[in-house]
């Protein structure tokens, strides 16, 4: 359903810039009446097929992906439900039996680094089992833009633990369990997580503090407000993608940015290709 204008102008940058081709799966009629609201053609690398509805598109798409005719899938106009329930369907879906979990790359300007948060996008209140497994999707981006050392940090309010703090609990069981290739520290604030100086002020060391690349926070929806804060209320470049499925899986925003789908389509091809 990228029948969208801001969909279309991402595919058309990554068209130019050859980053990639692609097929759009949408009601032709749609399509038609948004490139004549654009006021030029589409190039010839985004093939349309006519597809009627949000169910019937998310289905074709996926068994694109599925079958190996695509190496990617990316979300336009369509309700997240409806996206969702295509990657996981049984036969011909994305899964690959690992939790499947969203990661948003941003650039922090104040650090001049690549930070990946995660995950804000599919794990309502993810348990230690599925932190594990979504730090490590998150080291698995981060390791395919080329970070060779992953360090994440589990993001709270406060740096031990608190009873009344359930995520400060969960978060320590995590730090005692370990994840294979990834140094995983918290409890720890913001601050203390991105920032050397603050790190130092309040006294935290370890090998995470101050200089972590990944961002994990407790929850569906700190994950989303964090990453929607940085889109928003900053002009900082941000892309996003759902790691632990078969292939790359770009889910978007409807109300996302060309620049912003650009960056996630990007993202994908880098993850699909290992480049």
């Amino acid at each position: 359903m990228g029948h969208d204008e801001a969909s279309l102008e991402a595919l058309a940058m990554a068209a130019k810039e050859g980053l990639a081709t692609s097929v759009v799966f949408a009601p032709a009629t749609a399509v038609s009446e948004t490139v004549a609201g654009m006021g030029q053609p589409l190039p010839p690398e985004i093939e349309i097929v006519d597809v009627g509805s949000e169910e019937a598109a998310a289905l074709e798409a996926v068994r694109s992906v599925h079958s190996g005719a695509a190496t990617m899938l990316m979300k336009g106009m369509l309700k997240t439900s409806v996206f969702q329930k295509a990657i996981l369907d049984r036969e011909t879906g994305l899964r690959t039996g690992r939790v499947l979990s969203h990661v948003a790359v941003v650039h922090a300007p104040l650090q001049d680094r690549l930070v990946a948060i995660s995950d804000g996008g599919m794990v309502i209140r993810p348990d230690a089992d599925e932190l594990c497994q979504i730090i490590e999707n998150a080291a698995w981006v981060m390791s395919g833009l080329g970070c060779s050392e992953p360090l994440a940090a589990l993001l709270a309010a406060v740096e031990v633990e608190n009873e009344k703090m359930p995520e400060t609990v969960l978060f320590a069981e995590v730090v005692r369990r370990g994840v294979p290739g990834v140094q995983v520290q918290g409890p720890l604030a913001v601050d203390g997580a991105v920032d050397p100086e603050a790190a130092a002020i309040k006294h935290i060391s370890g090998p995470v503090a101050g200089r972590a690349n990944i961002l994990i926070v407790p929850d569906i929806a700190c994950g989303n407000i964090f990453a929607k804060a940085f889109m928003y209320m900053t002009d900082t470049e941000v892309g996003g993608l759902i790691a632990g499925a078969s292939a790359p899986v770009v889910m978007l925003s409807r109300s996302d940015s060309p620049r912003t789908k650009l960056n996630s389509l990007a993202l994908g091809v880098v993850m699909g290709g290992r480049r």
